[in-house]
Parts: C-alpha cells; structure tokens; sequence
C-alpha cells in the first residue's frame, strides 16, 4: 500500500512538472540544418591581363547549423552556425561564422520583435539565403552567394546583421501589408585586437533599415531600404600605397525591390538593389546595382526547371600601375549571368540540382580607353540536405 501511495505521488508529481513545463511553454532543444555539397566545372579563360585555367572541384559549399528552443510562452531563442566552402581552420581554407544569435518575443502573427544578432530582412532572399534545400539554385543569385564572398562585396549589397528587429503582417480584407524595422551597428567594426575589443562598431551611428511589402493571393512585392554610415575606403582597389581617397561616416544607401508571383506550374520572381554613397566626391564612383529575374516551371510536383537572369553593375575607382606614372582611373564593370537550371526533390529532405551558367564579364576604364571582356561557362551540380 506505501509502495502504491508513493507510486501515485511520483505520477501526480511528474503530471504537475510536465502541466507546469507546458504552460510555460518550454520545450527542449531542437537541433536542424541545412548543407549542400557541390561539384563544379569551369572552363579557362585568357584576357589581356589575366589568365584562369580549367578547373573542377567538389566541396561542402555551405552548412547551416541552427539551434532552437521555446524559452516561455511567446518567447523563443534561435541560434545559427555557418562553415563555407569546405571550412578547416587549420588549412585555412573558408570560414566559420556566428550568423545570428537572437531571441523573439511573438504576440500573434501581427507583431514579432527580435533581440539579438540577427539576418535582417532586405527583398526576398535575404532572410532565407540559407534554405539551401529550398532554393532551386546551385549557385544562388550572385549577391545572395555567401560563397562567394571572398571575392565578391555580397555584404555591400545587402545587409548582414542587425540586432532589433520588429516585423509582423496587418490584414487588410484580403490583402496582407507585411512590415520591418530593424536596427544595427554600422559595418564600421574593429578587427584589430591591438586598438581594442574586436567585433564592435568603432562609431557612435547606426544601421537603420527595413521592408514594406504587399501579398495578395500568389502575388507578392515590397520594397527595402538601408542607411549606414562607412569610414574608410569601401572598393577602391588599390594595388600599393595609402588610399588616395578616406571616407569619413560617409551615408551609404541600400534600395531595393522585389516581386514573386505563382500561377499554376509556373513561378516568377525578380529583385533589384542599388548603392548609393553620398560621398561628394566627384572623382569617386563606387556605387553599384544587381537586378535578377527568374521563371520557373513545376514539370511534376518533384521536378522544377528554371532559366534566370542576373546582372551587377559596379563602378570603381582603382589604382592603374600598368601604365607610367601610375594613376587613379573610374571605370565599370559588368557581369552578366543567363543561367538555366533544374532542381529535383528526391524527399522533403533530400534536393538534387544541376545548374549551367555562361559568365560575361566587361570592365571599361573610358580615361585609359581601356575595355576588357571574359567569358567563361560555369557547370554544376549538387545535394541540398535538410537534416
């Protein structure tokens, strides 16, 4: 009889924790991700200054490592690892990142607010670059590729971090207004370690961004903005010496749109981005823009075949040393990349892409009377896992 009473109050017990727990809303860790490892070709190309040769290569393009657990009703905490192209530390080869670290207080659907390092929303596919099992592409709309990043500005283009964000959606009949409001530091951050803490904005500014966008049945648009204030000398390419130009809180300008839309089998989505710098500085050009467009077609519910269209569109200001005296020169440069692809979801797990691009890249310095162009064809193929 003891045994039983005690048995009952060990039950009566665990019910009350387990009630108590699930009011609060508490819930264990989940522990998810996203990878995609990748198998490229490209063809060589030779300009007049430059060379590459073929080459081939296979490589865990990207992976994703999220943390998640509901801390209390209305609250939960998200955590977000990212290792880029076959990350070792010790080969120095790609990196690691902590990409957002935040906590979110949820009311309903019409107000959410986030604490912490955070992907702020900027268009479409910011927020959701990651997805790579849910992105039909290979290689991702160019300012998107965080693999890339290496030797393309992706983070000038679009923003990377905030820390407050508060976001939500208003119904309006049948119309849904989406909204966000973010702030973060400016991208003015020390990394050296002898002139003090690392990872912090050596400024007093801010960056103040946000997106207003509409969804009206499968149509869907809106329109972001970023400002930020820069020091130094953002993509001025200088082979030697001091940079001939400082930029002191110089006002930087994201703009950007976006457009998605589902009919049928057939999907449609478009973005475009502009910089701006507000750098008075007439003998500085470095402002930029990137357009894509992309239209895809549901052959059957697994297979998705695509074609899309991408441009960017920089202007720069760099050193020229090929010719005497060495010299400041303005110039463009254009990368064009039609691109077709197909993608095919073996499960809800498991993605299977394949992906052809032909590059053309024209750069122009109209003071030298200088134009170069190289073209070169880009194939891939790789497994997206959701695990």
């Amino acid at each position: 009889m003891v045994r039983l009473r005690a048995i009952i109050f060990l039950l009566i017990l665990f019910i009350r924790v387990c009630s108590t727990h699930a009011q609060l809303g508490e819930s264990s860790i989940r522990i998810f991700g996203y990878f995609q490892n990748s198998l490229i070709h490209q063809t060589g190309f030779e300009s007049e200054f430059d060379q590459d040769p073929e080459q081939n290569s296979f490589g865990v393009q990207q992976l994703n490592l999220f943390f998640q657990k509901d801390l209390a009703r209305n609250w939960r905490a998200f955590v977000n690892f990212e290792f880029l192209n076959n990350y070792s530390s010790s080969r120095q080869w790609g990196s690691a990142n902590l990409e957002e670290a935040w906590v979110k207080y949820s009311s309903n659907e019409k107000f959410n607010l986030k604490l912490g390092l955070l992907l702020p929303t900027f268009n479409n596919l910011n927020e959701i670059k990651n997805r790579t099992p849910l992105l039909p592409y290979v290689i991702r709309p160019l300012v998107y590729e965080t693999s890339f990043s290496e030797f393309i500005a992706v983070e000038e283009f679009t923003p990377a971090r905030a820390f407050v964000q508060a976001y939500g959606f208003l119904p309006i009949d049948e119309v849904k207004l989406d909204y966000a409001f973010y702030l973060g530091n400016s991208p003015n951050i020390n990394n050296r370690s002898a002139i003090g803490q690392t990872g912090v904005d050596s400024t007093n500014t801010f960056l103040v961004g946000g997106r207003i966008g509409v969804r009206f049945g499968e149509l869907k648009f809106g329109f972001s903005a970023t400002r930020e204030n820069v020091n130094g000398s953002p993509g001025l390419e200088l082979v030697s010496g001091e940079p001939p130009f400082s930029f002191k809180e110089v006002p930087r300008i994201r703009l950007g749109g976006d457009l998605s839309y589902h009919v049928g089998r057939f999907s449609f989505e478009a973005e475009f981005i502009t910089v701006t710098y507000d750098d008075d500085m007439p003998e500085v050009n470095i402002d930029k823009e990137f357009y894509y467009g992309t239209v895809g077609y549901h052959v059957t519910e697994q297979l998705f075949v695509y074609g899309s269209y991408w441009v960017t569109t920089e202007n720069i200001t760099q050193e020229v040393d090929f010719v005497d005296p060495p010299t400041i020169a303005s110039g463009v440069t254009d990368i064009k990349v039609p691109t077709v692809g197909i993608a095919y979801n073996l499960n809800d797990r498991i993605t299977l892409k394949s992906q052809f691009a032909p590059v053309d890249i024209e750069a122009e310095i109209p003071s030298l009377k200088l134009a170069l162009e190289t073209e070169f064809n880009h194939y891939s193929i790789a497994v997206s896992i959701f695990f």
